[in-house]
């Protein structure tokens, strides 16, 4: 634990992932104990929480049929937003870390640019008799690509998914709406302009307030970076080693939300979501799922939510709206990687559950009930490594990239989702709020230059 973290380290990191609540651990933290020395056959997990948790204790009993010999301890974390770190920092600092973390694959690079996890490729060299190109060629490209940082690799891809367009088809047939319109083995995409369309026949009120309404660009899934892809935008510089937050096509991001905003009316809108889908609200009751939203943009893991608690909910999915007539479709895809926090054994104990946890046999015992989608490509392959009512999500995969790997992704991601609030609460225009973005994230992406994203990090391979 001598290199775990060191002042400039730690500081570095606060600043890079906006973490007021990471700085405010710093008095706390000070000195990194030594913690005693562990079972060198058992392993230590920080793994899902919630209502996963059956489905991983499940794999873990079949792992144990497999090695006897290792035991897994397992703990249960509270869930953290993306770039929130700061469990695992003070275990880190307090020599209490475990050996293995699920973490939002996404924050990967941004923490190993801190120090806070260590490559594998170490073990891959050790317990391995191929080369490192050779073993992660089992897994799909971006999931690996996520986990790059300068040249390493910081984990093993677990789940992932990817974004797709609901349709409350019960809505849609009172309507008098042609619910194949929105059958993906049949068709493609319809575009923005059909879903403005489709939204003024769907939308009702009762005097200024909505009571149903058809699609709201902002409502779920809807994030900047989603539409983005639909607009062709990019966000790094890779020969300049700067962001372009300001970029036309990503100000075009905001323009559409402003269009959107003035179209629905954002003030109505945020009334109409507040009404029917409170703060708070128990799963079953959201707008969608209530026939009061005919259209939502999210994951595969929400019909575990249907399965769950609306069985009757008359739903199907299809692509994300294009932005113009004939555009390929576009989605992107997110998920976790069991990733060695500093600290961690890193024996063969570590790695041969490592290897199981995120491997086909095992993914196939986690994904079907999960509703998610498997990442290892032979699971992804096989029918039995994902649930039948996920069909889209899988066949979608051809199509689907993540998010750039950027040391900064945490900061990056949240001036987005700021900029967006902006332009919907008329509080900045488009072009205002992408040049706060880029004054906001650009001086941090510029500690860690120079930088480049790793080659082919996006790309698929199925």
């Amino acid at each position: 634990m001598s290199n775990a973290f060191d002042r400039r380290t730690f500081i570095r990191s606060a600043a890079a992932a906006g973490g007021a609540g990471a700085l405010a651990l710093l008095a706390a933290s000070c000195a990194a104990g030594s913690g005693a020395k562990s079972d060198p056959n058992t392993v230590s997990l920080w793994g899902v929480t919630g209502t996963f948790v059956p489905y991983q204790t499940k794999m873990i009993r079949d792992f144990n049929k497999l090695h006897h010999d290792i035991k897994v301890d397992v703990n249960q974390v509270p869930s953290q937003g993306t770039g929130d770190a700061t469990s695992v920092i003070t275990a880190v600092r307090g020599g209490t870390a475990p050996d293995l973390w699920l973490l939002d694959r996404f924050s990967a690079a941004q923490y190993a640019a801190i120090g806070l996890i260590e490559p594998i490729d170490g073990l891959i060299d050790e317990f391995e008799d191929k080369s490192k190109e050779e073993f992660l060629a089992d897994w799909l490209g971006f999931t690996v690509g996520e986990l790059t940082y300068q040249g390493n690799t910081y984990g093993l891809p677990f789940d992932t998914d990817a974004r797709g367009l609901f349709v409350n088809r019960k809505m849609l047939r009172d309507a008098g709406i042609d619910q194949d319109e929105f059958d993906w083995k049949q068709n493609g995409p319809v575009t923005m302009a059909r879903m403005a369309e489709l939204n003024d026949q769907l939308s009702k009120k009762d005097g200024a307030d909505y009571t149903h309404m058809g699609f709201i660009p902002w409502y779920g899934e809807g994030w900047p970076f989603t539409w983005g892809l639909g607009f062709g935008a990019t966000y790094f510089d890779q020969q300049q080693c700067g962001m372009t937050m300001n970029d036309p096509k990503v100000r075009k991001i905001f323009e559409f939300y402003d269009d959107w905003a003035k179209q629905l009316n954002y003030k109505a809108t945020d009334t109409f979501q507040a009404t029917y889908e409170p703060t708070g609200h128990p799963p079953a009751q959201t707008s969608f799922q209530n026939n009061r939203l005919a259209f939502m943009v999210s994951v595969p893991s929400t019909i575990q939510t249907f399965d769950n608690y609306v069985k009757d909910l008359e739903w199907g999915v299809t692509y994300l709206p294009t932005m113009e007539q004939g555009d390929d479709p576009y989605t992107w895809s997110g998920g976790f990687a069991l990733c060695l926090p500093k600290g961690s054994k890193k024996n063969r104990a570590v790695w041969e559950f490592m290897k199981y946890y995120t491997s086909k046999r095992g993914q196939e015992i986690y994904m079907p009930p999960a509703t998610t989608v498997p990442s290892n490509i032979a699971a992804l392959k096989d029918p039995k490594g994902s649930a039948k009512s996920i069909e889209y999500f899988v066949e979608a995969m051809p199509t689907s990239t993540c998010r750039p790997p950027l040391p900064v992704g945490g900061a990056w991601w949240d001036s987005l989702a700021d900029a967006r609030s902006s332009v919907l609460l008329g509080t900045a225009s488009p072009q205002e709020a992408v040049e706060r973005a880029q004054a906001r994230v650009d001086p941090m992406m510029q500690t860690y230059c120079p930088f480049t994203l790793p080659k082919d990090y996006d790309k698929v391979r199925v």
